[in-house]
């Protein structure tokens, strides 16, 4: 790879990161039954692995609304839950995955998965169409906690964000 590739790759890792570490500083933890894969890997979780939600004391309204207004990155809707202490005594590693892939609707795409069971760290990416939008369904466990969340981006704010990125007029990564 060229050096010019290896920083396009980096610029995209970059603002995949920014994105991530606003969706979780922003705290948009409402669980919406609108969604029935987002909902039933949540509440499978909660059901077979004796999960806690994390609480989130209120962020979520709030960080649903900054969201919905600022729309960083292309991303117009977000929501996610990160659950605690998930109980895997007596569980085969290959039960988690079957948790996800038969809560997930097949109209859901794999875009990344990733298995390491003997590390016990599980990641998928599902990615669906909406109008000129994708949504974007994670699923991380690590150890004994699971993230999972659900995004609406547009694919060419998105696009525009990772050539030039800035949050409100503010440069978060440098152009050297």
């Amino acid at each position: 790879m060229t050096r010019e590739d290896w920083r396009g790759l980096w610029r995209i890792t970059l603002a995949l990161s920014a994105v991530a570490l606003f969706v979780v500083v922003v705290g948009v933890a409402t669980v919406t039954a609108g969604d029935s894969s987002y909902g039933r890997i949540v509440d499978q979780l909660q059901a077979e692995y004796r999960a806690t939600p994390q609480p989130m004391y209120g962020a979520g309204l709030l960080g649903e609304l900054t969201v919905a207004v600022l729309r960083p990155a292309g991303v117009s809707k977000v929501k996610f839950t990160i659950l605690k202490d998930l109980d895997a005594r007596d569980r085969p590693n290959r039960d988690f995955d079957r948790v996800v892939q038969t809560a997930v609707e097949s109209k859901w795409h794999r875009l990344v998965v990733r298995l390491a069971p003997l590390e016990r760290q599980w990641t998928y990416v599902y990615a669906q169409p909406d109008g000129k939008q994708v949504r974007l369904l994670i699923v991380n466990r690590d150890h004994g906690d699971a993230f999972v969340a659900e995004v609406r981006v547009d694919p060419d704010k998105l696009s525009a964000f990772i050539d030039n990125p800035e949050i409100l007029g503010i440069r978060i990564a440098s152009t050297s």
